[in-house]
């Protein structure tokens, strides 16, 4: 873990509690509240991806351990209005909005490369995108979930004016990997 560099711009690490749960709400059929063990009960979506930061570097295969929200949107019952997902962060203003088939593609990690995630990374539970998306469309300390049928754009989106996210083929081509869509 230590070839993942540390972004963030926040104060204060949030530090991982007694009680951390995850809720999917907004248009579902199913709203739900999840601790991090009835996270793990589910059929995990471990996902092997590349990392790319708009500052410059990137981190190939990157074992991420966790959930898939594609998982987690069918067991909440993913309304067919529903065209985009919110990941917010449990403190603070950071959110990222994605189309939910970007997010569908992501992972809600526990772990990276087999080893717990530390709070500097966003432990205990850290929103993964695809490798097809920059890492600002990730979120660090994911508490909720929101699907709805307008996109809004989130913290990094409003600020970069890149509310997609996508990586560029001349990032990804080196990496030998082809963004969808």
């Amino acid at each position: 873990m230590d070839r993942l560099p540390v972004v963030h711009l926040e104060a204060d690490v949030p530090r991982p509690r007694a009680g951390w749960t995850l809720r999917v709400e907004g248009l579902v059929q199913r709203p739900l509240e999840l601790s991090l063990e009835d996270l793990r009960r589910l059929p995990r979506g471990d996902r092997t991806m590349d990392l790319h930061c708009v500052w410059g570097w990137s981190r190939r295969s990157c074992r991420w351990g966790g959930v898939g929200l594609d998982t987690l949107f069918d067991l909440a019952g993913a309304d067919p209005r529903a065209t985009v997902a919110t990941v917010a962060a449990i403190e603070g203003p950071y959110a990222s909005c994605l189309h939910l088939s970007d997010a569908r593609a992501g992972v809600l990690a526990w772990e990276l490369d087999a080893e717990p995630l530390p709070p500097q990374h966003g432990g205990p539970l850290r929103f993964v995108q695809p490798a097809w998306l920059w890492g600002y469309k990730g979120v660090k300390w994911a508490a909720r979930i929101t699907l709805a049928d307008r996109f809004v754009p989130g913290f990094w989106e409003a600020k970069t004016g890149d509310a997609e996210g996508r990586v560029p083929s001349e990032v990804l081509s080196p990496f030998e990997r082809a963004a969808p869509g």
